[in-house]
């Protein structure tokens, strides 16, 4: 590519009861730019509920269990999990939670079946919007040609924020309040500026063989396998705002800042549920003064 160089207390989730024949296995905005009628709260939101099993779940289990990927009985703890959920969570979520599959597994999988749940779906099922009000956002994106996300914030349903937390849902990664986070200067030489700029992205921080990045677009599945094809890492990533993505990356390549030498002020970089408790555990680890905290 000869954009970059070569590399120069998180709570734990309640497992799924497992049993001894289970076989573990080894583990991407604009996942919004889908087509219309693709599944993916500033407006109407109703109440959340418990959603109850999901039939589109069962199907997709019972496809894992087939494949020796988990075993009947945990896809059962796994379903009676979801159903009395507060709010919709996917099948693959429960999984991850229960580190049953990794994310990478998952997401191979969910491309492999045609499985993965589309954006507008999940905010539907989540009550962030109406059924109808999905209807009306698919017609207003097929006349304008535009991202799904983007037009249901355009027509005021939904915020940006409330479009990044289904976007996390849908691709099972975190969001992350980078304007929390000190980055290295030295992460500049790893990835350019110019390469940062083209793709809407920026690393945050290394921790041992794993660099992890803020990605607009955290569905871009080939961009992160040639990064670690050519860093010769192991790429996570985690989206954030598009205003936060900017001044993370004005921090990173723009002029040296003061740093911060406030030793009392908390500083927390997870907003929202975990959905990859990985990186979520790396970041806790890996970077100094921060608190990883789910809310």
């Amino acid at each position: 590519m000869g954009l970059f160089t070569r590399r120069s207390s998180v709570p734990t989730p309640r497992p799924v009861e497992a049993s001894s024949a289970a076989r573990p296995t080894n583990g991407h905005l604009n996942g919004a730019r889908q087509v219309a009628g693709e599944t993916s709260g500033a407006g109407a939101a109703t109440p959340v509920m418990p959603v109850g099993e999901s039939p589109s779940a069962r199907r997709f289990g019972e496809l894992l269990v087939a494949d020796g990927i988990i075993t009947q009985d945990q896809l059962d703890a796994a379903l009676r999990l979801q159903s009395v959920a507060r709010s919709y969570m996917p099948l693959g979520q429960v999984l991850l939670a229960n580190k049953l599959v990794t994310r990478k597994t998952l997401n191979a999988l969910l491309h492999r079946w045609g499985k993965r749940s589309r954006l507008g779906e999940i905010l539907v099922k989540a009550g962030r919007i109406t059924p109808a009000q999905l209807e009306e956002a698919l017609t207003y994106q097929r006349r304008l040609l535009m991202p799904i996300g983007k037009a249901l914030i355009t027509l005021g349903y939904i915020d940006e924020m409330a479009m990044r937390d289904a976007l996390c849902t849908q691709l099972h990664v975190n969001f992350f309040d980078v304007d929390k986070i000190s980055i290295s200067q030295k992460l500049a030489t790893v990835i350019s500026e110019r390469f940062a700029a083209r793709h809407h992205l920026v690393p945050l921080f290394c921790a041992g063989e794993v660099l992890v990045l803020a990605m607009d677009d955290p569905s871009k599945s080939a961009l992160i396998e040639s990064l670690e094809s050519h860093l010769r890492l192991q790429v996570e990533v985690v989206t954030t705002t598009t205003a936060k993505l900017m001044a993370a990356m004005k921090r990173l390549y723009g002029p040296p800042l003061d740093p911060d030498v406030d030793p009392f002020a908390r500083r927390n970089i997870l907003v929202g549920p975990i959905r990859d408790f990985v990186v979520a555990e790396l970041a806790g680890r890996a970077l100094a003064g921060v608190s990883v905290v789910a809310f």
